[in-house]
C-alpha cells in the first residue's frame, strides 16, 4: 500500500497537520469519525501540503468488516466445528454463528462463541502524539469484558471454605461438650463404684476439684457416706441431725464449700428416677422456666447454690432442717447425711 505523506509515512493512520507540525491519526480529526463498513485511506488520502489525492475512507474489502469500533477493516471470522451459521459476513456486521447446543434457542442478532471472542480480542489503536514532530508513537487498547466466569468460580470457592470452617468449628464445639458432658465414676480404694457424676454438673464458682487426689479423697468420703446412709434410713432426721443444725440458717450450707461441693455432686446431675435440684427448687416453689434457665447456666454456676442463694435472699428465715425434710422426702438421705457435716460459724 502506498502512501502520500512524506512527513508520515511511517505511520499510514496518521495525516500531517500543518498548522501544528505533527502527525494526527485519521480518526481524530473532527470530520473524520470512524465510518462502518469503510476504513481510512493511506494518511487519510491527504499530502504534506494539504493536497488530496483520494477520498478519506475507503470501503472494506471483501471478507473484511468494520462495525464501527475499529480504524481498520477486520478479517471475517469462520465458524468452528458443530457451530450453525446465522448470517454471512458483509461489510458492516461479521460473520453470525451459534453453538449446536444451542440450536433451538438461535435467533438473528446473536453472535456466535468465536465471534465474539475475535470482537472482544480486537484492538485499538490509537495515535499518541509525540514531541518528535516525524514520529508518533501507538498505544494499544484493548477492552475486555469482566471474567464472569473466572469471578463466579472464585465465589463458590470461597463459600465453599466459609462452610468448611463453620462445620468444623460445629463439631469441635459439641464434641467439646460431650467431654464434658461424659459421666464418670468415683471408685474406692477396693475399686467398687460409688457414684457417679458428670463435668456438666460440677460447680464452676470456687468449688472444682482441681486434682486427682482431691476426687481420691472424695470417693472414699463416698464410700463412709453409703454406710451411714443405710444407717439413717430407718432413723429419724432428730437422730441424724443435731438441734443445733436444723435450727441453724440455710446460709450455713452457702458458708460450708466443702459441704456445699459434696451437696452439688449429688444433686445437681440429672440422673433418670433420682430426684435433682430441680424437684429441690420446685418443691421451693420456683417456677418451671426459672429452673430451665438455671440448669441451661449450670457451666458457669451450680443450680443448687442458684437455689440456695434464691431461698436465703427471699426467705432468710428458712432453716437446715427444712432443708433436711425436703431431702428426706425426695428420698435423698444421701445428701442429708452430708449435712451432718455442716460447721456453726459462731457470731462474736
Amino acid at each position: 500500500m502506498g502512501h502520500y505523506s512524506d512527513n508520515c509515512s511511517d505511520d499510514l493512520d496518521t495525516f500531517w497537520d500543518e498548522s501544528i507540525h505533527k502527525c494526527v491519526p485519521c480518526h481524530q480529526h473532527p470530520q473524520n469519525p470512524i465510518q462502518p463498513g469503510h476504513e481510512f485511506s493511506p494518511n487519510c488520502g491527504m499530502h504534506d501540503d494539504g493536497g488530496r489525492s483520494e477520498e478519506t475512507y475507503r470501503k472494506c474489502a471483501a471478507q473484511t468488516f468494520n462495525n464501527g469500533r475499529f480504524v481498520k477493516c477486520q478479517p471475517c471470522s469462520s465458524c468452528p466445528p458443530n457451530h450453525q451459521k446465522l448470517s454471512e459476513c458483509n461489510h458492516t456486521t461479521d460473520t453470525q454463528c451459534c453453538g449446536s447446543r444451542d440450536q433451538t434457542g438461535c435467533r438473528e442478532g446473536v453472535l456466535g462463541t468465536t465471534t465474539q471472542q475475535v470482537q472482544q480480542s480486537t484492538t485499538l489503536k490509537v495515535q499518541m502524539s509525540t514531541s518528535n514532530p516525524t514520529t508518533a508513537k501507538h498505544t494499544d487498547q484493548t477492552i475486555r469484558p469482566p471474567d464472569v466466569n473466572h469471578k463466579t468460580a472464585w465465589i463458590v470457592l470461597t463459600v465453599i471454605l466459609v462452610l468448611s470452617v463453620l462445620v468444623f468449628l460445629l463439631f469441635i464445639y459439641i464434641k467439646k461438650r460431650r467431654g464434658r458432658s461424659r459421666a464418670f465414676c468415683i471408685r474406692d480404694k477396693e475399686n467398687k463404684p460409688c457414684f457417679k457424676v458428670s463435668l456438666n454438673c460440677l460447680p464452676s464458682d470456687n468449688i472444682l476439684y482441681t486434682n486427682q487426689q482431691s476426687w481420691s479423697s472424695r470417693g472414699t468420703a463416698a464410700v463412709n457416706e453409703e454406710v451411714a446412709l443405710l444407717q439413717s434410713e430407718t432413723r429419724n432426721l432428730e437422730d441424724i441431725l443435731s438441734p443445733d443444725l436444723q435450727s441453724a440458717p440455710l446460709q450455713t450450707v452457702l458458708d460450708n464449700l466443702d459441704v456445699l461441693e459434696e451437696l452439688v455432686i449429688l444433686l445437681d446431675p440429672e440422673i433418670p428416677g433420682v430426684k435433682n435440684t430441680s424437684h429441690l427448687a420446685s418443691r421451693w416453689s420456683f417456677p418451671a422456666t426459672w429452673i430451665t434457665y438455671t440448669y441451661s447456666m449450670r457451666d458457669s454456676k451450680s443450680p443448687l447454690r442458684a437455689v440456695l442463694e434464691g431461698v436465703t435472699t427471699k426467705h432468710p428465715d428458712r432453716t437446715v432442717g427444712q432443708l433436711a425434710r425436703l431431702l428426706r422426702e425426695m428420698d435423698r438421705n444421701d445428701a442429708v447425711v452430708v449435712l451432718t457435716k455442716l460447721t456453726l460459724f459462731k457470731v462474736v
